[in-house]
């Protein structure tokens, strides 16, 4: 398994409007954010203990050459301050993950999005094929889509 992290300021938000967002985008506020490279990102539905368990459409372009469509399952739900998602394709979890945690400070909500992706054990043999995919082209402009991405939420936040 590989991790590839990313740390933002967003000096307009908090971690209680953060999350609340990032748990059920309203969809009238997920239409301003980055409207030419998200498409949708919303719950199709809801788990037994939601939002752990919610399903999760997402799409959205991190670069021309980069298009991330998949369904997620809410894994981790802490109010106010850790979510994460877990990457489905074809009804079937895959082995990757989005985790975002976040808090409060004096210069606005610090946050640190990880991506993990890739199997422990035997299955390592495998992260090679993955690699193909989430390779240094992915990470570099997934880089770039987290600067934008997180400074406009930061101004639709506020």
């Amino acid at each position: 398994m590989f991790k590839h992290t990313m740390k933002s300021k967003l000096p307009n938000a908090t971690a209680e409007r953060f999350y609340n967002f990032m748990i059920a985008p309203p969809p009238e506020v997920y239409a301003h954010w980055l409207p030419k490279e998200h498409h949708e990102f919303h719950v199709v539905k809801r788990g037994k203990t939601s939002p752990v368990g919610d399903l999760i459409y997402f799409d959205q372009h991190i670069s021309p050459k980069h298009r991330l469509n998949f369904h997620a399952v809410t894994r981790i739900a802490k109010k106010p301050n850790h979510i994460v998602f877990q990457m489905r394709k074809f009804g079937v979890n895959l082995p990757g993950y989005l985790e975002l945690k976040f808090r409060d400070s004096a210069e606005g909500l610090l946050l640190v999005e990880t991506i993990y992706v890739g199997f422990g054990g035997i299955g390592k043999v495998l992260d090679p094929f993955i690699r193909v995919v989430f390779n240094k082209s992915f990470f570099k402009a997934m880089n770039e889509h987290h600067k934008r991405e997180w400074a406009n939420l930061s101004e639709i936040l506020r």
